[in-house]
Parts: structure tokens; C-alpha cells; sequence
């Protein structure tokens, strides 16, 4: 089913493609501390940082992307997780939720952290700055038109932005707020033209429904095969 060519998706979901893309030189004003709070949040939540990817060029906003390591039962699970993003306010359409969340920062969670993550996380941090627009929970980015595969993947070529699964991590809104807005963490999980199309067509919960079904692990798999 070609989804792509619709204005609007079955399950009611806006199908928007962003031609104007403006990319910004300079300092992000207004910002006065709010690194220094995102930091000890997130030391809260995640300990101190094996790493901090800094962003080279002055764009705005300004990405870093930060590497955390957590002990999963008997796996080191790590946590790639941007910081900057939230300094600005997304730009919400008009008939938004009044709950949707304007502030945010990306999380991914992977078995072992490489530059391809990261600067994927960091491109798609900018994006939503870039073109005017907004993530929110229940969202799909495809990687292109037609969409290719991503991160060694030969199926997994969509993203897909929902709340994290890992219930510490869903305290970020309760424990952070920037400009008097909460900043919220959208949960980066690739999926498969197949689940994307079965998103579109059958709803948010639908997907979410299919992911328990299957048990969807939060610790991406480039090699998972498609649900649907």
C-alpha cells in the first residue's frame, strides 16, 4: 500500500513532507542554564557519561549526544540520549493536544553505541528545528522515499517516536522543565515499511499492541524481522 502519496493516513495520522528545510548558524539565545540542568538530570537518571559526542559546527540548536552505560540482568545495555534539542520549543500545528509535548530530547537504546547512531540522533534532533515542524509520541520518520534500510539493517528503514519503555526514564518530564515547559524523551525504534504501513493504517495502539505481542525488546536488533 503506497501511503506516501496520501495527505492523510487511514488511522487519521497527517502525512507531511517537509520540502524546506532551513538549517541555522549561530548561538541559540534564552538558554541560560539550561545545559547545566539537562546535565544533572540526567546524571540523576543515568550516572555520569562514558561519552559526550559535541556537535562541531555552531548550528541551532546545539546537539551533543551523550553515551551512558546500564546494567540490563546480565547485559550492558547502553542508552544514546541528545541533549540540546529541548532548548527550543517545537513548532506545534494549530489543534494540538494541549498535552502534546514541546520540548524533547531523543533516546536509543543499543547493545553497543557507533558513530552511525549517533549521528543519525543528531540529524533527526535538528530536524523538527530545521523545518518548522514537530515529533511526538506516535510519529514515523521513514529514511527517505522510497525508504532504505538503516544501521546495517536490511528491513528496518522507518523510525518510530513513542514514550520509553524504560520506566526510569519516563520520570525525565517530572524531574526536568526548561522555559516552564517539561521536556519529554521520544523512544527512537526503527521499524519495517510493513509495520509503518500497519501503524498508519490501524492506529498507534494497534502498534503498540504489536509490539507486546511479539516482546519487543527496547535494545535494538539491526537483524529483527518484521512483526507484520
Amino acid at each position: 500500500m503506497d501511503l506516501w502519496s496520501k495527505k492523510k493516513a487511514p488511522d487519521g495520522t497527517n502525512i507531511i513532507r517537509h520540502e524546506n528545510v532551513e538549517t541555522k548558524l549561530g548561538i541559540t539565545k534564552g538558554t541560560a542554564g539550561f545545559a547545566q540542568a539537562r546535565d544533572a538530570v540526567y546524571e540523576r537518571l543515568f550516572g555520569k557519561p562514558l561519552s559526550v559526542s559535541h556537535e562541531v559546527l555552531p548550528l541551532v540548536p546545539h546537539i551533543d549526544v551523550y553515551t551512558f552505560k546500564r546494567s540490563s540482568g546480565d547485559k550492558e545495555v547502553y542508552s544514546l540520549v541528545t541533549s540540546g534539542m529541548s532548548d527550543l520549543e517545537m513548532t506545534l500545528p494549530r489543534g494540538a493536544d494541549k498535552d502534546a509535548p514541546r520540548r524533547v530530547e531523543l533516546i536509543f537504546y543499543c547493545s553497543e553505541p557507533c558513530e552511525e547512531y549517533i549521528s543519525t540522533l543528531r540529524w533527526v534532533a535538528h530536524f523538527p528545528h530545521d523545518s518548522k515542524s514537530w515529533l511526538g509520541h506516535g510519529h514515523t520518520m521513514p529514511n527517505g522515499n522510497p525508504p532504505a534500510p538503516f544501521w546495517g539493517s536490511n528491513e528496518l528503514d522507518t523510525l518510530f517516536f513513542l514514550p520509553p519503555i524504560v520506566k526510569k526514564d519516563q520520570n525525565l518530564p517530572s524531574e526536568l522543565t526548561l522555559g516552564g515547559e517539561p521536556v519529554h524523551f521520544l523512544w527512537v525504534a526503527p521499524l519495517t515499511s510493513a509495520e509503518c504501513n500497519f501503524k498508519l493504517t490501524r492506529g498507534f495502539d494497534a502498534m503498540l499492541g504489536l509490539f507486546q505481542q511479539n516482546r519487543h525488546p527496547h535494545v535494538f536488533d539491526p537483524h529483527r524481522k518484521s512483526y507484520v
